[in-house]
């Protein structure tokens, strides 16, 4: 990646921008519009840069996209300071992953379309399978119980996202009183009350482990 010297054209925007200014705004732009929207001309236009300084700091739009949820997942994995005890990880990393994908949509959309990646990333999802083995799970039990974990919050995320708090109190009043959430609905206790069930779940399945074939 280059940055030149920063300068200014006849056309009054300057030729350069830094790698951190572009990573900034694709981010806001991507959170509130989508990974799609991220492009040299709306972030140009956002910075008062050309289209080409954009493409010059960045190497192009896949590495840019690449940069952007990297840096973000990085941020978090380098912030993490992980308990002992196997619940105490799995709880953080199902919350941390939570807020992560609330605070930044962006990491939701670009993880349906690939695994995520960032300094860090890998080495987390290690760490929670290692955990789960410490519970009792045997190797394919752990990776499968992470993967439920994982899908669990994902999964939440994306209703809450798409649905928006509102959900309830805008459906028809005859809709809203026939579901079953009429006296029940907080995103934030369904989370709370989900992941206590995985992680009993967890634990339940590691004291009395089930053979696979009767699963």
């Amino acid at each position: 990646m280059v940055v030149e010297n920063a300068s200014t054209p006849k056309n009054g925007r300057p030729r350069a921008v830094t790698l951190d200014a572009v990573l900034d705004a694709a981010t806001e732009l991507a959170d509130d519009r989508g990974l799609d929207a991220v492009t040299f001309r709306a972030l140009a236009d956002r910075l008062d840069v050309s289209p080409m300084a954009i493409h010059r700091t960045t190497g192009g739009i896949d590495a840019l996209q690449h940069a952007l949820v990297s840096r973000i997942v990085g941020e978090v994995t380098r912030s993490v300071e992980w308990p002992d005890d196997w619940r105490g990880i799995v709880r953080l990393f199902a919350d941390t992953l939570h807020d992560l994908l609330m605070r930044h949509p962006v990491i939701l959309e670009a993880h349906r379309r690939a695994s995520l990646v960032g300094p860090g990333a890998d080495d987390v999802a290690y760490r929670v399978v290692a955990a789960l083995r410490s519970a009792g799970l045997d190797e394919e039990a752990a990776a499968y119980a992470y993967g439920t974990l994982h899908d669990f919050v994902t999964g939440h995320v994306a209703i809450r996202l798409g649905r928006g708090d509102l959900e309830l109190i805008q459906l028809p009043p005859e809709r809203r009183a026939a579901s079953v959430f009429t006296d029940h609905h907080d995103y934030d206790r369904r989370f709370s009350y989900g992941l206590d069930f995985v992680i009993g779940g967890i634990a339940a399945a590691a004291a009395t482990p089930v053979p696979h074939e009767e699963q």
